[in-house]
Order: structure tokens, then C-alpha cells, then sequence
């Protein structure tokens, strides 16, 4: 029997993807369905691991790819996504397809299929073998120690341990240092929630990201948010209500 665990934080893509998936494998189960990155580590962390997981890339608390440094991953994934900038790390995650959106059942059947050949190659003891070697053996994750800004005065290279902060502005993001000053950087904010460290920054909302070092106090606000007071900084950062819980678990608040 098949067992798919299902990662996506969009109910009507959910919904799509449960019924391809049982449309493609009726005799499947749905092991669990997860809309956050916190959710999908829980789940992972709990359970045995489910045969295949499906899974889209950017999620209600950010990027999948945070994942796979909270949890060892052992099962296959399929990802299923609107963005087509993540490949390389796709395939660097134990993915073994990749469908964009909007999805056709046509291309979700042929990544169904990749993924039975492959299961078949891998059957009895080297199945086991790949599971241990994915789930056990992998290499622990690398996080940037740097980063490149580039300006009209030329490039400018940022050690990560120096930065404040990351927000951004008019669509694009910049790194802010510990005097203030600020740099223009080519990744998203999603890409470099994924390339940082996740136990020393975390992203407050869809359009900041703060490291730990650079916070002296947090002041609860309304709707269950905090404003958060930098170091030497004027400015302030304020939690969205969703990422509040996880901000007091990643600080070890009650």
C-alpha cells in the first residue's frame, strides 16, 4: 500500500493533489497533510516515514527546504510548485520530480510513474539501503557565511554574522547591517530563508527576517504579535500573528 504524506498550504491545490494522487493510486492512503514547514517536521519527527511525499515549495511559515534541516528526510519527494527557480535545490533534496503549476494530470501521472519505476529498481533490501543512505548518512546542512551586494560603486561582501536583519522593500531585499546601513542582495527572501542558518535567523513575516544576536527585547503588541527591538537599531520589527508561536518556540519562550 501506498502512503503519501502531502505538504501544501493552498486548500484548493490540496485538494487537487489528494484527488490525483487517489485517482492515480486509489488503494493509496494520505497519511497526513501539512500546510508549514513546523507542521511537516512534527509529523516527520512523530510517524514512520510515508513512502512518497508531495509537496509544493513555499508555505505559510516559508520555504520547504528549511525541511530538510530540521528533520532527516528519507522518503522521495515530488514537488509541486508555481515557481521554477528551485530546481537545482529540488533535485539536491531528495526529489526525484518536479511539476509546475497549474497542475495537469498528465504531468502528475508521469511524475507518479517515475516514481513507481524507481520504487521498483529499489525494491527489498537496496530500497532500504537508499532510505538509510537519504534519512542517516547525509551530510549535515551548509548555511551561508557571506553575501554579495552589488552596487554602482561595485561589490560589496557581507559577512552574514554582521547583518541585523533582512527586509524587504518595494519587492526587493536587502540586508541590513548592525550600523543600519542597508544592501541591495539578488535572492529572495525565501532563498535566503533556505541558504541562512535556521537556528540563528528567523523570518517574522513575508517581508522581514531577523538574526537572534541582533534582538534585545520584544514587546507583545495586538492579535498576538510582537514588535521586536534591535540592538542599536531605531527601527522595529513586528511578527505576524501566524509566526508568533513559532518565534516564542525558536527563542525557548513558554
Amino acid at each position: 500500500m501506498l502512503r503519501l504524506l502531502l505538504i501544501e498550504d493552498e486548500e484548493p491545490a490540496l485538494d487537487q493533489l489528494r484527488r490525483f494522487a487517489l485517482q492515480y493510486a486509489p488503494a493509496a492512503t494520505i497519511v497526513g497533510e501539512c500546510q508549514q514547514v513546523s507542521e511537516a517536521a512534527d509529523f516527520l519527527r512523530q510517524h514512520p516515514a510515508p513512502d512518497l511525499i508531495l509537496s509544493d515549495i513555499e508555505l505559510l511559515d516559508g520555504n520547504v527546504f528549511q525541511l530538510f534541516g530540521q528533520v532527516a528526510v528519507s522518503s522521495p519527494v515530488i514537488f509541486v510548485t508555481a515557481y521554477d527557480s528551485f530546481l537545482v535545490q529540488a533535485f539536491e533534496q531528495n526529489g526525484i520530480a518536479y511539476v509546475l503549476k497549474p497542475v495537469q494530470y498528465a504531468q502528475f501521472a508521469a511524475a507518479m510513474q517515475k516514481f513507481e519505476r524507481l520504487r521498483q529498481a529499489f525494491q527489498g533490501a537496496a530500497l532500504q539501503q537508499l532510505a538509510a543512505t537519504l534519512g542517516q548518512t547525509a551530510p549535515a546542512p551548509t548555511y551561508k557565511q557571506r553575501l554579495v551586494s552589488k552596487s554602482r560603486q561595485g561589490l560589496y561582501l557581507l559577512d552574514v554574522a554582521d547583518l541585523a536583519y533582512f527586509q524587504l522593500r518595494n519587492g526587493v531585499a536587502h540586508a541590513i547591517d548592525a550600523q543600519g546601513r542597508a544592501y541591495v542582495l539578488s535572492e529572495t527572501l525565501s532563498q535566503l530563508e533556505a541558504q541562512l542558518d535556521p537556528a540563528r535567523f528567523f523570518r517574522l513575516n513575508r517581508t522581514e527576517l531577523v538574526q537572534l544576536s541582533a534582538i534585545e527585547r520584544l514587546e507583545p503588541y495586538f492579535n498576538d504579535t510582537l514588535v521586536v527591538h534591535l540592538k542599536g537599531h531605531s527601527t522595529t520589527l513586528t511578527s505576524s500573528s501566524h509566526r508568533t508561536p513559532e518565534l516564542r518556540r525558536w527563542l525557548g519562550m513558554k
